[in-house]
Order: structure tokens, then C-alpha cells, then sequence
């Protein structure tokens, strides 16, 4: 199964490549049946081991009980061959990293995009889980301007190994480090928000 330009997941057609991280490539892709461009997560088969595609199967799950305009639409879960992959809403526009180091930003702009944020962290935490990982790069903005949280790669809705601390060590609350619950989520979005307010007017 090829993810090149013309290559098939699923009913998926894939259209191109939109990133890659350190467990999978996101592919921009088209859905025959419904008539849509989607984005496609898919498990890098280098890692395609018990735990990484268990990672994978986890953040479908967290991201499929999801129903709210400031988070991700998943649109379904599959396999296709040896490959895992999670379709959900393309969302063409930038990230909100990019939006706050593209110009300055007035602290009422910055302000409304933190409280929206916050609005799809609390959705998330009503269905029992926990982003783990919240930070401006995982936070998209389409066109219309509205930010969705994605990469709920880290997400958990049930227990987790005692043993082991999910998140990115710069951006991780105090709390993330004893396996704190949603509190933490909320200490990582005010620290970004404290940190994004600093020269704007």
C-alpha cells in the first residue's frame, strides 16, 4: 500500500503528504463516498509495534468521543494492510504557533483564543480524558479562524502505567509529573497563554 500521491487507505485516495512526526505522516487524502478532502494519520510501519500502534488505536478512541467545534472531527478508525490509520477533518489553515509568531497579537486576540481552546480541552475532560499534551503547535486554525485542539496522541480515558510520563518536558505542568489528572491540562493552557500575552499590546 502506497501513501505517494495517487495511492489508496482504506476508500481513501491519498493526495500528498502534510507532515510527519516521530510515529506516523499525516497525508491529505479524498473520500470518494462523501465527496471530501480529510486528513489521514498513519502508523510509520517502522514503528509499527505493539506499543505505537496501541498509541495510535488510543488517540482514534480519545478523538472519536469528541463532538465540539473547538476540537478535531474524527471521521473514522481503519486498517488498511499493515498500516493503522485515523481519518478525521482537514483543517487548512495554520497552527496556533504560527498565528502567534506571525505578528503581533493584541492581548484580547490572544486572550479569545485561549478561552476557544479551552472550551475543547473541557469537552474533552467531560469525556473523561486528558490531553497530556496540550501546546500551541496542536492547536490548528482553518480559515474561518477557529481553533480546533488535535493530536490527542497522548490522550488517555483510562488507567495508565504509574510508570511512565506522556508530554513534551518544555510545556509539561508540575503536576503531569506525579500523573496529575485534567488540572494539568488546564496549568499547560494557562502557561501558554501567560507566556503567548508577553509584548502584545
Amino acid at each position: 500500500m502506497a501513501t505517494a500521491p495517487g495511492g489508496t487507505m482504506g476508500r481513501f485516495v491519498v493526495l500528498g503528504v502534510l507532515g510527519a512526526g516521530g510515529m506516523g505522516v499525516v497525508l491529505q487524502a479524498f473520500d470518494p463516498e462523501l465527496d471530501r478532502k480529510v486528513a489521514i494519520k498513519v502508523l510509520r510501519s517502522g514503528g509499527a509495534g505493539v506499543e505505537a500502534r496501541a498509541r495510535l488505536q488510543r488517540e482514534a478512541q480519545a478523538m472519536a468521543k469528541l463532538s465540539h467545534p473547538n476540537a478535531v472531527t474524527v471521521y473514522e478508525v481503519g486498517r488498511a494492510g499493515d498500516h493503522l490509520f485515523i481519518a478525521m477533518e482537514l483543517v487548512e489553515g495554520t497552527t496556533l504557533k504560527a498565528w502567534l509568531a506571525a505578528a503581533p497579537r493584541t492581548w484580547r486576540e490572544v486572550l479569545a483564543m485561549y478561552v476557544a481552546t479551552g472550551r475543547g480541552l473541557e469537552a474533552a475532560h467531560r469525556a473523561g480524558l486528558v490531553h497530556r499534551d496540550f501546546k500551541p503547535e496542536n492547536v490548528l486554525l482553518g480559515a474561518d479562524g477557529r481553533p480546533r485542539v488535535s493530536d490527542f496522541g497522548l490522550a488517555e480515558s483510562g488507567a495508565r502505567d504509574p510508570e511512565v510520563v506522556a508530554g513534551t518536558p518544555i510545556y509539561m505542568a508540575p503536576e503531569q509529573w506525579l500523573g496529575g489528572d485534567s488540572t494539568a491540562d488546564r496549568s499547560r493552557r494557562g502557561a501558554r497563554s501567560c507566556s503567548a500575552s508577553g509584548p502584545q499590546d
